[in-house]
Protein backbone atom coordinates (compact mmCIF):
# COMPACT_ATOMS: atom_id res chain seq x y z
CA UNK A 1 0.00 0.00 0.00
CA UNK A 2 1.44 3.49 -1.44
CA UNK A 3 1.82 6.46 0.92
CA UNK A 4 -0.96 8.73 -0.56
CA UNK A 5 -2.39 12.39 0.35
CA UNK A 6 -5.69 12.19 1.09
CA UNK A 7 -8.47 15.00 0.78
CA UNK A 8 -10.47 15.75 3.62
CA UNK A 9 -12.37 18.62 1.44
CA UNK A 10 -12.54 19.34 -2.27
CA UNK A 11 -9.28 20.96 -3.10
CA UNK A 12 -7.95 21.63 -6.22
CA UNK A 13 -4.06 20.80 -5.89
CA UNK A 14 -3.32 23.68 -8.19
CA UNK A 15 -4.55 25.84 -5.10
CA UNK A 16 -1.65 25.27 -3.14
CA UNK A 17 1.10 26.07 -5.66
CA UNK A 18 3.49 28.54 -5.39
CA UNK A 19 2.51 27.96 -1.25
CA UNK A 20 5.54 27.93 1.52
CA UNK A 21 5.43 24.49 2.89
CA UNK A 22 6.64 24.27 6.98
CA UNK A 23 6.81 20.86 8.54
CA UNK A 24 9.16 19.43 11.35
CA UNK A 25 8.98 16.33 13.55
CA UNK A 26 8.95 15.33 16.92
CA UNK A 27 12.61 15.09 17.64
CA UNK A 28 14.87 17.18 19.66
CA UNK A 29 12.81 18.65 22.69
CA UNK A 30 9.30 18.41 19.98
CA UNK A 31 10.86 21.88 18.40
CA UNK A 32 9.84 21.18 14.69
CA UNK A 33 5.80 19.55 16.24
CA UNK A 34 5.55 22.73 18.73
CA UNK A 35 6.30 25.16 16.45
CA UNK A 36 4.10 23.58 13.39
CA UNK A 37 1.13 23.35 16.00
CA UNK A 38 1.63 26.11 16.87
CA UNK A 39 1.63 27.68 13.31
CA UNK A 40 -1.70 25.58 12.78
CA UNK A 41 -3.47 27.04 15.55
CA UNK A 42 -2.23 31.14 15.84
CA UNK A 43 -2.49 31.43 11.77
CA UNK A 44 -6.09 29.29 12.17
CA UNK A 45 -5.25 27.35 8.82
CA UNK A 46 -7.53 24.91 7.44
CA UNK A 47 -6.96 21.10 7.60
CA UNK A 48 -7.50 19.89 3.85
CA UNK A 49 -6.50 16.48 4.63
CA UNK A 50 -4.08 13.75 6.11
CA UNK A 51 -0.98 11.55 4.93
CA UNK A 52 -1.98 7.98 4.73
CA UNK A 53 0.94 5.02 5.06
CA UNK A 54 0.87 1.56 5.61
CA UNK A 55 2.37 1.72 9.42
CA UNK A 56 -0.77 3.84 10.62
CA UNK A 57 -0.01 4.67 14.37
CA UNK A 58 -3.00 2.92 16.08
CA UNK A 59 -3.85 6.20 17.93
CA UNK A 60 -5.92 9.15 17.39
CA UNK A 61 -8.06 12.00 20.10
CA UNK A 62 -10.89 14.82 19.28
CA UNK A 63 -9.53 18.38 20.04
CA UNK A 64 -12.52 21.35 20.04
CA UNK A 65 -9.82 22.78 17.93
CA UNK A 66 -7.98 20.46 15.32
CA UNK A 67 -11.41 18.18 15.64
CA UNK A 68 -10.49 14.58 15.37
CA UNK A 69 -6.76 14.33 14.95
CA UNK A 70 -4.26 12.32 12.42
CA UNK A 71 -1.12 10.88 12.81
CA UNK A 72 0.21 13.32 9.91
CA UNK A 73 -1.78 16.10 8.85
CA UNK A 74 -1.65 18.81 6.14
CA UNK A 75 -3.10 22.39 6.69
CA UNK A 76 -3.55 25.24 3.89
CA UNK A 77 -4.18 28.97 4.72
CA UNK A 78 -3.36 32.11 3.95
CA UNK A 79 -0.34 34.59 6.03
CA UNK A 80 -0.07 37.69 4.60
CA UNK A 81 1.00 37.70 1.06
CA UNK A 82 1.93 33.91 1.00
CA UNK A 83 0.26 30.95 1.10
CA UNK A 84 1.07 28.37 3.33
CA UNK A 85 1.15 24.63 4.07
CA UNK A 86 1.66 23.18 6.86
CA UNK A 87 2.58 19.28 7.68
CA UNK A 88 1.86 18.67 11.42
CA UNK A 89 3.36 15.25 12.54
CA UNK A 90 1.30 14.23 15.52
CA UNK A 91 3.43 10.86 15.25
CA UNK A 92 6.62 10.01 14.05
CA UNK A 93 6.76 7.65 11.19
CA UNK A 94 7.21 3.81 11.42
CA UNK A 95 11.07 3.29 11.07
CA UNK A 96 10.39 0.79 8.02
CA UNK A 97 9.05 3.83 5.90
CA UNK A 98 10.58 6.92 6.47
CA UNK A 99 12.48 6.91 3.83
CA UNK A 100 9.54 6.16 1.45
CA UNK A 101 7.44 8.67 3.75
CA UNK A 102 10.65 11.69 3.44
CA UNK A 103 10.55 10.87 -0.40
CA UNK A 104 7.03 11.09 -0.95
CA UNK A 105 6.93 14.66 1.25
CA UNK A 106 9.44 15.99 -1.64
CA UNK A 107 7.50 14.31 -4.44
CA UNK A 108 3.95 15.90 -2.96
CA UNK A 109 5.79 19.38 -2.77
CA UNK A 110 7.48 19.38 -5.99
CA UNK A 111 4.34 18.00 -7.92
CA UNK A 112 1.92 20.91 -6.38
CA UNK A 113 4.95 23.47 -6.94
CA UNK A 114 5.90 24.95 -3.66
CA UNK A 115 8.20 27.86 -4.07
CA UNK A 116 10.30 27.04 -0.62
CA UNK A 117 10.38 24.49 2.71
CA UNK A 118 10.92 25.88 5.63
CA UNK A 119 12.35 22.44 8.06
CA UNK A 120 12.39 22.98 12.01
CA UNK A 121 14.65 20.76 14.31
CA UNK A 122 16.12 21.18 17.29
CA UNK A 123 19.88 21.27 17.98
CA UNK A 124 21.95 20.98 21.23
CA UNK A 125 23.38 23.85 22.83
CA UNK A 126 27.08 22.25 23.42
CA UNK A 127 27.44 23.41 19.74
CA UNK A 128 26.99 26.99 20.73
CA UNK A 129 30.25 29.55 20.09
CA UNK A 130 28.70 32.44 21.67
CA UNK A 131 26.00 32.57 24.59
CA UNK A 132 23.80 34.78 22.71
CA UNK A 133 23.52 32.43 19.65
CA UNK A 134 19.85 31.34 19.18
CA UNK A 135 19.62 28.79 16.41
CA UNK A 136 21.69 28.07 13.42
CA UNK A 137 20.81 27.10 9.76
CA UNK A 138 20.79 25.20 6.95
CA UNK A 139 19.97 26.42 2.94
CA UNK A 140 18.61 23.63 0.84
CA UNK A 141 19.37 24.49 -3.41
CA UNK A 142 19.11 28.20 -4.14
CA UNK A 143 16.76 29.32 -2.21
CA UNK A 144 15.71 32.78 -1.67
CA UNK A 145 15.36 32.92 2.13
CA UNK A 146 18.41 34.44 3.43
CA UNK A 147 18.74 34.43 6.99
CA UNK A 148 22.13 36.52 8.19
CA UNK A 149 21.71 37.11 11.60
CA UNK A 150 22.35 33.40 11.94
CA UNK A 151 25.70 31.28 11.49
CA UNK A 152 25.18 27.91 9.05
CA UNK A 153 25.23 24.69 10.51
CA UNK A 154 28.54 23.06 8.94
CA UNK A 155 29.94 20.09 9.23
CA UNK A 156 28.19 18.16 11.98
CA UNK A 157 25.48 15.39 11.43
CA UNK A 158 21.43 15.64 11.15
CA UNK A 159 20.08 12.32 12.14
CA UNK A 160 16.47 11.25 11.70
CA UNK A 161 12.97 11.65 9.10
CA UNK A 162 14.47 15.29 9.75
CA UNK A 163 17.50 14.30 8.00
CA UNK A 164 15.84 12.21 5.23
CA UNK A 165 13.14 14.88 4.21
CA UNK A 166 16.30 17.51 3.99
CA UNK A 167 17.95 15.01 1.70
CA UNK A 168 15.09 14.44 -0.16
CA UNK A 169 14.05 17.89 -0.59
CA UNK A 170 17.31 18.38 -2.18
CA UNK A 171 17.60 15.72 -4.49
CA UNK A 172 13.88 16.90 -6.02
CA UNK A 173 15.56 20.01 -6.15
CA UNK A 174 13.05 22.19 -4.03
CA UNK A 175 14.42 25.00 -2.95
CA UNK A 176 14.28 26.13 1.47
CA UNK A 177 16.33 26.27 4.40
CA UNK A 178 16.45 24.07 7.61
CA UNK A 179 15.73 26.44 10.99
CA UNK A 180 17.84 24.71 14.20
CA UNK A 181 17.42 26.84 17.10
CA UNK A 182 18.85 25.66 20.45
CA UNK A 183 16.85 23.29 22.44
CA UNK A 184 17.01 21.20 25.86
CA UNK A 185 17.62 17.43 24.46
CA UNK A 186 15.02 15.54 26.43
CA UNK A 187 11.76 17.60 27.37
CA UNK A 188 9.66 19.26 25.13
CA UNK A 189 11.41 23.36 24.27
CA UNK A 190 8.78 25.66 23.43
CA UNK A 191 11.33 28.08 24.35
CA UNK A 192 13.38 27.03 21.25
CA UNK A 193 9.68 26.40 18.92
CA UNK A 194 9.03 30.27 20.18
CA UNK A 195 12.72 30.92 18.29
CA UNK A 196 11.63 29.09 15.12
CA UNK A 197 7.95 30.93 14.57
CA UNK A 198 9.35 33.94 15.23
CA UNK A 199 12.37 33.46 12.33
CA UNK A 200 8.88 32.55 9.84
CA UNK A 201 7.12 35.21 10.97
CA UNK A 202 10.06 37.63 9.70
CA UNK A 203 10.48 35.14 6.41
CA UNK A 204 6.80 35.55 5.98
CA UNK A 205 6.68 39.20 7.04
CA UNK A 206 3.25 38.45 9.52
CA UNK A 207 3.23 39.17 13.20
CA UNK A 208 3.05 35.52 15.01
CA UNK A 209 2.40 35.35 18.24
CA UNK A 210 4.47 33.42 20.74
CA UNK A 211 2.90 34.04 23.84
CA UNK A 212 1.20 30.57 24.22
CA UNK A 213 4.70 29.07 24.10
CA UNK A 214 6.20 31.13 26.39
CA UNK A 215 3.86 30.56 28.68
CA UNK A 216 3.85 26.63 28.41
CA UNK A 217 8.15 27.25 28.74
CA UNK A 218 7.59 28.84 32.08
CA UNK A 219 5.22 25.82 33.01
CA UNK A 220 8.03 23.15 32.29
CA UNK A 221 10.65 25.39 33.66
CA UNK A 222 8.83 26.54 37.02
CA UNK A 223 8.16 22.02 37.58
CA UNK A 224 11.64 21.94 36.86
CA UNK A 225 12.68 23.69 39.49
CA UNK A 226 9.87 22.45 42.18
CA UNK A 227 11.53 19.07 41.18
CA UNK A 228 15.08 20.51 42.24
CA UNK A 229 14.02 21.98 45.09
CA UNK A 230 11.90 18.80 46.03
CA UNK A 231 15.25 16.41 45.27
CA UNK A 232 17.60 18.76 46.99
CA UNK A 233 15.23 18.74 50.34
CA UNK A 234 15.18 14.73 49.95
CA UNK A 235 19.16 14.76 49.32
CA UNK A 236 19.47 17.05 52.70
CA UNK A 237 16.74 14.56 54.15
CA UNK A 238 18.95 11.27 53.53
CA UNK A 239 22.02 13.28 55.05
CA UNK A 240 20.80 14.50 58.33
CA UNK A 241 19.44 10.91 58.53
CA UNK A 242 22.61 9.44 58.36
CA UNK A 243 24.16 11.97 60.72
CA UNK A 244 21.89 11.03 63.42
CA UNK A 245 23.33 7.32 63.00
CA UNK A 246 26.80 8.22 63.20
Amino acid sequence: MAIKFVPLRGLEESELKDSILITGYQGFGLVGYLATRHLVKELKLSKIGFIKTRYMPEATLYARDLDIVFPFEIYAGIAGANKLIVILHNQTPHERERTDYAEFLAKWAKGVGVKEVILIGGLSADLKEDPNETYRWIPINDTTITLSNAKLLEERHVIGPLALTIMFMKAYNLKGVVLLPFAEPYRPDPKASAVAVGIISQILGVDISVQKLIEEAAIIEAIEEEFDRLKRLSEEGEKKSRLTYI
